[in-house]
């Protein structure tokens, strides 16, 4: 595979120069016009021929000899006899032989561009036939050519003559093809990026006539192209803002091999097992959903908009970047203040190996992600309680119903919490709590024990690490100027059950009691299905409230990514008896819970770090006086 990359990169390495920085707003030079004398008493077809005539050749058998006999103004650079392999693109008598539109676009038209342009004491810039960026420089440079002969002024133009065909430079859509062309693996025709993006299905270029070339019709009648002007239109690039056709945009592009995607796509694949409900509504409705969202999940976070990337010295932000949560699809060389304690330092170019310029950015091949698939797709799954939607369940031994916008039954609170307290030393506490954001679970009577459901969206049928975050019971009550001793100071006892939603088809809106499951406590000091979390803490450091519960590691069978009906509830019951009402909290305040992706060989970060392990990380923002546990909120 290093062979593609190598052959690739001479390439385009020597035409770096033709690449710019500018917009394509077409500006003319005043000395265009008059610089040339009148030096050919024919045109500039006539002109070629005469002067480079194997280039002549060329342009008379793919059919643009037409073209150049007009009155239409062009300045053509010709490459001069034996500058170039003639049998590159003729056979012996003489026939073109390569692929037509190729090498008129690549090859021609490289050469040619619209209006009168001389060779003049100022470096050049102009748009190729093409819609290349071309460069003409004061001493006589045209691309990766040398002009030998200059300013050959015609009836309908000017003739350059230089002494090698110029390089053309591929923008990054053709480099993906130019790849593809040059890969060896097996099974790029159906897996690869190339095969995804130049389907017909999402790339549906559109032909637009008056502004092509044709040369008479075929056996069918059907007019010839030859030079075909086409209208970009690929679906795919333009949902992820990153049109690499555009010859105005400057992206950077990471370009998986063949292999690589393969692989990517397969781990993608099998985290995307559908609910076979779904086949009820059209015929192979899962599998066709697993091969959209596995390409999509493939190509996520490879092309990055540099106009649109602000922080070049510690930040590169891809175009599925949408905003909040603002951390996800950005890759970093240094790591900003402020960002999630799980979130890794990746500098992504910096694994991708050598740059090949092209007409619109950078490209790098590269033979493996230089992201995981936790960073790329497997993403950490966050629901907040206030916003989430909640299922509620009285009936003794039943199953949540499917039922939605429920949670107005309960109290969310949220917003700025302020107290002051005085320990048993004397020692006078002041703390303003911000942004706690929560659903307060009142139990229904003195003696009942709430449980309450939270729909999870956008699972994946992948193992998962889950988490409950909870407030502090003391934050519903307002505590002025009172003692430790005062404050509600109880933590939480519940039991915690994942319903999972697989074999929909006899009822759609519940959650069969098979498929329910009563997660053990993964705590090897204790044993059973109940957790327990511990109340305030007044300790040296300070009062200590640890408010993130591991709820175990858990594997769902079926993807509801994308999907309008979640197919997973986790449920939260209390589990108080009345003994130790005085220890434990019946109500309820809950802040979020968190799916955190399990993948075999990366970190296992399933357990929360104790206060005395590492008690910074836990640490909120501007906290002093109150250390909260909420690594993973």
């Amino acid at each position: 595979m290093n062979n593609i990359k190598n052959t690739l990169r001479a390439g385009f390495v020597a035409v770096a120069g033709l690449v710019t920085m500018y917009s394509c707003t077409e500006t003319w030079n005043e000395h265009y016009d008059g610089t040339a004398s009148l030096g050919y008493d024919g045109t500039t077809m006539q002109a070629i021929e005469e002067k480079a005539p194997d280039f002549a050749k060329i342009i008379k058998a793919y059919g643009y000899e037409r073209e150049l006999s007009s009155d239409n103004v062009y300045t053509i650079w010709a490459p001069a006899n034996n500058s170039f392999k003639l049998s590159d693109y003729l056979d012996e008598q003489g026939k073109m032989y390569a692929d037509s539109a190729e090498v008129v676009k690549q090859f021609i038209k490289n050469h040619i561009a619209r209006y009168a342009i001389s060779l003049s004491p100022e470096d050049q810039t102009f748009s190729l036939m093409n819609e290349k960026r071309g460069i003409m420089t004061a001493d006589g440079k045209f691309g990766t050519a040398t002009i030998t002969e200059s300013n050959l002024a015609c009836k309908n133009g000017i003739l350059h003559i230089i002494n090698s065909a110029s390089d053309y430079s591929y923008n990054l859509f053709e480099l993906i093809k130019k790849q593809y062309d040059d890969d060896d693996f097996s099974g790029k025709d159906t897996l690869s990026l190339y095969a995804y993006l130049y389907a017909p299905e999402n790339n549906k270029d559109s032909l637009i006539e008056d502004k092509s070339v044709s040369r008479g019709v075929d056996e069918n009648g059907d007019k010839i192209w030859v030079d075909s002007f086409l209208l970009r239109n690929n679906t795919v690039l333009k949902n992820v803002d990153a049109e690499l056709y555009d010859e105005d945009s400057l992206f950077i592009a990471i370009l998986p091999t063949a292999k690589a995607w393969a692989e990517r796509y397969k781990l993608a694949e099998s985290l995307l097992v559908f609910n076979p409900y779904e086949d009820t509504r059209s015929e192979g409705a899962c599998d066709s959903l697993k091969r959209h969202y596995a390409n999509t999940f493939a190509m996520t976070d490879l092309f990055f908009n540099k106009n649109a990337n602000e922080h070049w010295e510690d930040s590169l932000k891809s175009t599925n970047y949408i905003g909040y949560p603002w951390w996800e699809h950005i890759y970093y060389s240094k790591m900003p203040k402020n960002m999630p304690e799980d979130k890794e330092l990746n500098d992504i170019l910096a694994k991708c190996g050598s740059v090949i310029p092209c007409s619109n950015g950078d490209g790098y091949i590269v033979d493996e992600y230089p992201m995981s698939i936790t960073e790329q797709f497997f993403k950490k799954i966050s629901v907040r309680a206030n916003s989430a939607t909640i299922n509620q369940d009285l009936d003794a031994g039943g199953t949540p119903a499917f039922t939605k916008n429920t949670s107005g039954t309960f109290r969310s609170t949220f917003g700025t919490f302020t107290f002051t307290m005085t320990d048993s030393a004397g020692f006078v506490i002041s703390r303003t709590v911000e942004n706690y954001n929560y659903v307060d679970i009142v139990p229904s009577s003195a003696n009942a024990n709430p449980k309450v459901a939270f729909e999870i969206p956008n699972t994946l049928s992948g193992t998962y690490d889950m988490y409950l975050v909870t407030c502090p019971i003391f934050l519903n009550q307002n505590y002025s100027n009172a003692s430790v001793g005062e404050i509600d100071a109880r933590g939480y006892r519940f039991y915690a059950n994942v319903f999972e939603r697989i074999n929909a088809k006899k009822n759609m809106g519940s959650y069969p009691d098979k498929y329910t499951k009563r997660l053990e406590n993964p705590d090897p000091e204790k044993s059973g299905s109940v957790f327990e979390t511990k109340g305030l803490q007044v300790t040296e450091k300070g009062v200590v409230v640890n408010d993130t519960t591991y709820l175990g590691r858990y594997t769902f069978q079926n993807a509801y990514y994308g999907r309008n009906e979640e197919g997973v509830l986790i449920q939260i019951e209390a589990n108080v008896p009345s003994k130790q009402t005085s220890v434990f909290s019946r109500e309820l305040l809950i802040s979020s819970l968190i799916l955190k992706p399990h993948v075999e060989g990366e970190e296992d970060t399933q357990n929360t770090p104790s206060e005395d392990e590492n008690p910074e990380a836990k640490m909120r923002k501007d906290t002093k006086s109150i250390i909260i546990s909420n690594k993973h909120n």
